[in-house]
């Protein structure tokens, strides 16, 4: 017979500005969310700040080339279109590369699959209201996960009163 575990993940409705709601479970009362929380958060900070993209600026016999239309793209000498393409790859990949580790993060710090909601409308990228999608999520999270801690820790702590009361007296 199989031993039966409850991890305690509650549901947590997600509304997105499109009007498409889903939901992120995770358990709010598990201790280490916070931890967890604040080591994903610093660590995709600190990958975000390294990130590191390419100059698109290109130059033609000391004069750059500013590429404002097709017309101006389609005039590139072959080095130059090589150059442009192989710097875009390597940024292509850098943001790649930094999106998996934001997934897994998260994922690994809430306990499941967050990361499929939060980002199936835009890239952690994404600048919103001037700033990363990334940091809205973390920061419009936090409180709620503060909340349900606090909540969770008034109600241990009522029932070891009861408890501990019995033998006070």
């Amino acid at each position: 017979m199989a031993m039966k575990l409850s991890t305690g993940k509650v549901a947590f409705p997600v509304e997105f500005d499109n009007g498409d709601k889903d939901c992120i479970y995770f358990n709010p009362n598990d201790p280490d969310l916070a931890t967890r929380l604040m080591s994903a958060k610093d660590k995709i900070s600190a990958r975000i700040e390294s990130m590191k993209f390419e100059d698109f600026e290109l130059s033609n016999a000391g004069e750059a080339v500013e590429i404002k239309n097709l017309n101006d793209f389609m005039n590139l000498t072959d080095e130059q279109s090589k150059v442009i393409t192989e710097r875009a790859e390597k940024t292509a990949k850098i943001v790649e590369d930094t999106k998996t580790i934001i997934f897994e993060e998260l994922n690994f710090a809430f306990g499941s699959d967050v990361s499929s909601v939060v980002f199936k409308h835009c890239s952690p990228f994404a600048v919103v209201n001037g700033e990363y999608f990334i940091m809205q999520f973390l920061t419009a999270i936090t409180p709620e996960i503060q909340k349900n801690i606090n909540k969770s820790n008034a109600e241990v702590e009522k029932k070891m009163a009861k408890h501990l009361n019995k033998y006070a007296k």
